[in-house]
């Protein structure tokens, strides 16, 4: 019977970690049970995605099973702003699966992010989930065992769509408003950020992250406000801890109120209250 292995590695600018678990311990996260841990399970209906984001290298998806996988990885990445990728293998070239499984995530997107890999590996039968960011530390590790336990049973009876599919809906664990990539907060504040931004009248996402690269917070905040709003129609902020600055992207100009809201949020962040920081700012926003 195939075994599925799991990986939940996370990168610091130090080392790279491989575990098993969540780092963060003893916190209470039941904000809904996803399909993905139980039966029955059904796919959630999605648009077409422009991307690719399914190697069937092992050539074991049929035309219908790629398409549905690929569009349902298209939505992670873009609603989830995940780094997704399902990627099938039928020679590992000697490489252990998460070590397979990570380097395919470094190649794709530079190891940046949010991730969420899914690999099936017909070469020694252990595939692995890879999961780095904020789909690290918002999935816990008896909802992934939950995930594998029937993606287990649905790969071994042949029906790969099924198994990936229900791997891939882990990526549905993690808030829909707020990307912690950064491990700034603790599970309760990410909790309570996400419900003030989804009872924002207008569609509002955070970002908070960990820049030491050589593209600029500014382009970063583009980059993933064209992927996010193609349509122009949500507001999206970035806290980038490295800085300690909160910059802001939207289609319309942001109010005065906003602005001086944003620059004593600013003057908070700076001093690492982050908490402190983004609830001046939810809360004005639920004011509006």
């Amino acid at each position: 019977m195939k075994k599925i292995l799991s990986a939940a590695v996370f990168c610091t600018a130090l080392s790279l970690i491989l575990c098993g678990c969540s780092m963060k311990k003893g916190t209470d996260k039941k904000s809904g049970k996803v399909e993905a841990t139980s039966q029955p399970f059904t796919e959630r209906e999605v648009e077409e995605t422009d991307g690719v984001f399914v190697f069937d290298d092992a050539g074991i998806l049929d035309t219908a099973a790629l398409k549905a996988c690929n569009d349902y990885a298209g939505w992670l990445y873009k609603e989830k702003l995940m780094n997704t990728a399902v990627i099938t293998v039928d020679d590992l070239g000697g490489k252990a699966p998460y070590d397979y499984a990570s380097e395919k995530f470094n190649e794709l997107y530079e190891g940046k992010g949010s991730g969420l890999v899914v690999l099936i590996n017909n070469d020694t039968n252990a595939d692995a989930v890879f999961r780095s960011g904020a789909c690290l530390y918002s999935v816990e590790q008896k909802e992934q065992d939950d995930a594998l336990y029937w993606a287990t049973k649905e790969i071994f009876r042949g029906d790969y769509r099924a198994g990936i599919m229900r791997l891939l809906q882990l990526g549905e664990l993690c808030p829909m408003h707020i990307i912690d990539n950064s491990q700034a907060f603790e599970w309760e504040q990410i909790t309570k950020i996400e419900k003030a931004l989804s009872a924002c009248k207008n569609d509002v996402t955070i970002i908070v992250s960990h820049n030491n690269s050589d593209i600029s917070n500014e382009d970063i905040l583009k980059q993933y406000y064209s992927r996010k709003y193609k349509d122009n129609s949500g507001m999206m902020f970035m806290l980038d801890t490295t800085s300690g600055k909160i910059i802001a992207q939207s289609s319309d100009k942001l109010s005065a109120d906003l602005e001086k809201v944003l620059k004593n949020a600013n003057d908070l962040s700076a001093k690492g209250d982050y908490m402190n920081a983004l609830t001046k700012i939810t809360d004005h926003l639920n004011k509006e």
